[in-house]
């Protein structure tokens, strides 16, 4: 079986959404040709947006994360799961009663945001799955009884798995949902994090521009490019992180452009050098 033929954009966007986790960096390490790409759509006056599911680390640590690794990225350009959980909280169950299963700093940025966190099932009113490297029998416990007094279930991301810098995966807040739901018998309630449509407005509403001027940049067909091909935002996904090419063969969800690195957006052969000359680009045409 072929693999997928590469299929870099030829043009320039106004916006670029672009995943962290697998797409910039691997767990520690910056990826091939990330950082000069990056830096390079910067200097054409590109907006870029850096979207993430991961919910263990606030914006600053981001931000800290991707200066030590060579890379500019400023707090308001970061867009994580834990912000989209607020906002959607903050609409739909202010002050609410929360047992979070997840990370400390999440625990922390939702304390902070007003909300009560509280392990006593009969007074709980949400229950907030995300990616718990302690998760365990007694904290399903929880959840279990909680749902069954009422509260709702829902999650920061569906990830099954988290890209390592070995180059492995380790289970993510999907297997921790999936258990949550089998024991309590409730399925999820909302999801917040890709590929919703609570996180794609969030984005858009960062990049500033209209949505024909954007392009959504992951490596995950089933987070990244779903939220852009079911809120019509132009999608490229960077092959070798979540997704490998055989996997992209039979999706069913298939992305407008395909990388083999972010440096591919600049590949030689492209009419970017044109497009640079001319005032803002021509990111918002189709």
């Amino acid at each position: 079986m072929s693999s997928p033929r590469l299929r870099p954009p030829n043009r320039l966007y106004d916006a670029y959404l672009i995943d962290l986790d697998g797409t910039v960096y691997r767990g520690e390490r910056l990826l091939p040709g990330a950082g000069e790409t990056l830096q390079r759509l910067r200097g054409m006056g590109r907006r870029l947006v850096f979207l993430t599911n991961e919910a263990a680390r606030r914006r600053e640590d981001f931000v800290e994360k991707l200066a030590g690794m060579g890379v500019r990225a400023d707090r308001e350009e970061i867009l994580s799961s834990t912000m989209a959980l607020v906002t959607f909280l903050n609409e739909t169950l202010p002050g609410g009663r929360l047992f979070v299963i997840g990370a400390s700093s999440l625990h922390r940025e939702l304390a902070e945001a007003g909300f009560e966190l509280s392990e006593a099932p009969g007074r709980i009113q949400a229950v907030i799955a995300s990616n718990d490297y302690e998760f365990d029998y007694r904290k399903l416990r929880i959840a279990y009884e909680a749902i069954r007094e009422g509260a709702a279930l829902y999650a920061t991301n569906p990830d099954r798995t988290v890209p390592l810098a070995s180059g492995g995966e380790a289970p993510d807040t999907g297997p921790i949902i999936a258990a949550i739901e089998a024991a309590s018998n409730h399925p999820l309630d909302a999801m917040v994090g890709k590929p919703s449509g609570a996180m794609a407005k969030a984005a858009l509403r960062l990049a500033g521009v209209p949505v024909a001027g954007c392009l959504l940049v992951g490596d995950n067909l089933e987070t990244d490019i779903r939220m852009g091909v079911e809120n019509g935002i132009p999608t490229a996904l960077v092959l070798g992180g979540v997704t490998s090419a055989s996997a992209l063969k039979v999706a069913s969800i298939q992305p407008d452009f395909v990388l083999g690195s972010l440096i591919d957006l600049i590949a030689p052969g492209s009419d970017w050098e044109a497009q640079e000359r001319l005032p803002g680009g021509q990111g918002a045409q189709a």
